[in-house]
């Protein structure tokens, strides 16, 4: 049963893995276009928001979807009260956020923001029809569904944006680009998942999952206002258009490290709640999602902060160009988030949300300081303090699964020193091409194969044997094709 959980888990990563660089690679290409199309003042305006949104996001889920995954007992009655529960508190969530969108563009001092926020808010109920389908798609370790369902509302709201955005509707092409892709999903959900409810909601379902879910609610609330708060100060102490610099150059790292990170959070969940009781093979698969983390996003990351100002002049164009300094530092800045988030992972796969919450709690006076040393200097000091403090959370979450099992953070970085090598030696490298070329293109152009040729180079010499392992999980096809093991 084991290698046949493995199994459907390394075809889960493909498939999400196909969704995040697949569909996310086109949604990237459709946001070049819009950026070109749009200005930094409207990416800042529903930056200005999207701190209310993700909040409510949370307060939707309410951690009931990891619940669901990691409970090996779920009933339909759980299926059917979450479902309740969600809906319920979107529509209240939905007429807060709706009577206090004045009071929050008082607060940015931005009088358009008002019916922007009454529509663009109109997510939150859309959201919280899909929490159980999804979680239901996950259990079952089916992320092919799931990769369709994305593509096909991808597809479809980046096309209708564009389409708006070439037309002069501004601002109104990301609102509507965020309520279709939602409309789209919730429709797709549910006529692919083929569930309704069947019962009503049950009181005892509700305290049973919510033991579990509200630890990781109370983890949600506080992550979603350490990760958003800075689009919020940033907002309101500046203005729309530097905030559109710093979400526009946050983007790039994000659909890397972000995507990977989504990947292996989302496929691997359900395999590691799996294995909680087998201590061994528990360690042996984290060990090696550590090193396909590292081994992805490290060279990704640092490629983006050395040719920051090529990426972001030949993609998006002068009129972004101070995107560029804070770029490079937000790049640095994603380099160990996915290593955090697999170590805080593995404690909710255990069943340990509370271990989860007393770590995130830790946070909160780190990210105080920083932001109170750093927002008074400038925006580019504002990304650097981000660079720091991701190291230090790194530390902080990597020191449970150190003291539970013996592989902390210095265990870690002994399993991931080659990456860390060969990524520094590839920046170095392609530091010093890039300065070879007039052109902006080939700099970009030349830096992006050099380093990839420089990194596997460096890997091979130091015998690194995941490049293989990572192609063999490739090229495997079918449950019956005989892979290489987790070791």
């Amino acid at each position: 049963m084991y290698r046949d959980i493995k199994q459907k888990t390394k075809i889960g990563i493909l498939w999400n893995a196909f969704e995040k660089v697949a569909v996310q690679g086109l949604s990237f290409v459709l946001n070049i276009i819009l950026a070109r199309l749009l200005s930094p003042h409207d990416y800042g305006a529903i930056g200005m928001i999207l701190v209310f949104l993700a909040l409510s996001n949370v307060f939707v889920e309410s951690g009931f979807s990891r619940a669901l995954i990691q409970r090996q007992n779920r009933t339909e009655k759980d299926f059917s009260t979450v479902l309740i529960f969600n809906i319920f508190i979107s529509i209240l969530l939905y007429l807060v956020l709706f009577f206090a969108a004045p009071a929050i563009a008082n607060f940015y001092e931005t009088p358009e923001l008002v019916s922007l926020q009454r529509v663009f808010f109109l997510q939150i109920i859309l959201n919280s029809l899909i929490v159980v389908h999804n979680a239901k798609f996950q259990i079952e370790v089916d992320f092919k569904s799931i990769a369709l369902i994305n593509a096909i509302a991808t597809i479809l709201s980046g096309g209708i944006a564009v389409f708006m955005a070439y037309n002069g509707f501004g601002v109104w092409a990301l609102v509507f680009q965020a309520l279709i892709k939602s409309f789209v999903s919730v429709v797709c959900f549910w006529v692919k998942g083929k569930w309704i409810p069947k019962t009503g909601f049950y009181k005892e379902s509700f305290k049973k999952l919510f033991g579990f879910g509200s630890k990781l609610l109370a983890c949600g609330l506080l992550s979603t206002i350490v990760t958003n708060i800075y689009n919020l100060v940033i907002g309101k102490a500046y203005n729309s258009t530097s905030l559109g610099y710093y979400t526009r150059a946050q983007q790039f790292p994000e659909l890397t490290a972000g995507t990977l990170n989504s990947v292996l959070n989302n496929a691997t969940f359900p395999m590691m709640a799996t294995l909680q009781d087998k201590r061994d093979e528990l360690i042996q698969t984290f060990s090696r999602l550590i090193k396909l983390s590292a081994l992805v996003v490290f060279p990704a990351m640092v490629g983006l902060a050395m040719l920051s100002d090529q990426i972001i002049l030949v993609l998006l164009g002068d009129k972004w160009l101070p995107a560029s300094n804070l770029l490079f530092w937000l790049a640095l800045s994603y380099v160990f988030i996915p290593l955090s988030s697999l170590n805080l992972n593995l404690l909710n796969a255990i069943g340990r949300s509370d271990l989860f919450m007393k770590i995130d709690f830790l946070k909160v006076p780190i990210i105080a300081i920083t932001m109170m040393v750093t927002f008074p200097i400038s925006i580019k000091a504002v990304a650097i303090g981000k660079a720091v403090t991701a190291i230090v959370y790194y530390i902080i979450n990597s020191y449970m699964p150190g003291k539970l099992y013996g592989f902390g953070p210095i265990h870690q970085i002994i399993c991931i020193w080659k990456y860390i090598l060969a990524s520094a030696i590839m920046g170095i490298i392609v530091l010093v091409i890039s300065c070879l070329f007039e052109s902006y293109l080939a700099q970009l152009i030349i830096g992006i194969i050099i380093g990839m040729l420089v990194y596997c180079g460096v890997l091979s010499l130091l015998k690194d044997s995941e490049i293989i392992y990572f192609m063999k999980v490739l090229m495997s096809k079918t449950r019956n094709t005989d892979n290489p093991k987790w070791k």
